[in-house]
């Protein structure tokens, strides 16, 4: 007889119990999507692995249309990376295995900086201490280099560097690049040279640009 009221009390201690439980965390907001780049792609058939790059010619359309020449004309076969920073970046462009100088046969353009951003996997075209000499020399970004964009405040396309692609395959063969064991010497960043170069042997376009 006094078995339902007992469990009368039961349940209402457990209804208290579930009341005072905490309400279900928010679901996590969902990652940003990725930007989609649909511009045209070339890849690096380097001595370690494909590498395959994607241009922004939206953002970056002069410095787009140099490197699309330049490998067109060949310029990249045979470059050889010859700057290597972990967490920094890797460059190449004008240097061979052998740390000759190959000229390009195209000049050097405007610097393009009003938009892109240098982020993980990003295409920077190298320049000199003037901002309009950029040629052919350019990197893959290792790390989301912000120091490498235009200076907040300054006047367009007068600071920084062009980031006018993206890595879209291959991001593996770039951090194995990245983890090479270096000379002690050599190269126009000495202790930044490949002790085995890697060597770009051919550049293709494998996707033309969107008509």
């Amino acid at each position: 007889m006094i078995r339902f009221p007992l469990l009368a009390c039961a349940l209402l201690a457990a209804g208290a119990a579930w009341a005072q439980e905490p309400p279900a965390a928010p679901a996590p907001e969902p990652e940003p999507a990725a930007p989609q780049w649909v511009g045209p792609e070339v890849t690096l058939q380097t001595t370690m692995g494909d590498i395959v790059v994607t241009l922004d010619m939206v953002g970056a359309p002069k410095t787009s249309a140099q490197f699309l020449g330049l490998v067109k004309s060949g310029h990249y076969d045979g470059a050889a990376f010859y700057r290597i920073e972990p967490g920094f970046l890797i460059q190449l462009g004008d240097l061979d295995a052998k740390g000759n100088y190959r000229a390009p046969k195209l000049p050097p353009i405007p610097l393009e900086t009003a938009t892109n951003k240098h982020s993980v996997g990003a295409l920077g075209m190298a320049h000199g201490d003037d901002p309009d000499s950029g040629q052919s020399t350019f990197y893959i970004d290792l790390a989301e280099n912000s120091g490498l964009d235009a200076t907040p405040g300054a006047a367009p396309n007068t600071t920084g560097y062009a980031a006018f692609g993206h890595v879209t395959s291959g991001m593996d063969v770039v951090k194995a690049i990245e983890s090479v064991e270096l000379a002690p010497e050599g190269g126009p960043f000495p202790g930044k040279l490949p002790k085995d170069p890697v060597v770009v042997e051919k550049a293709l376009i494998t996707k033309p640009e969107p008509q």
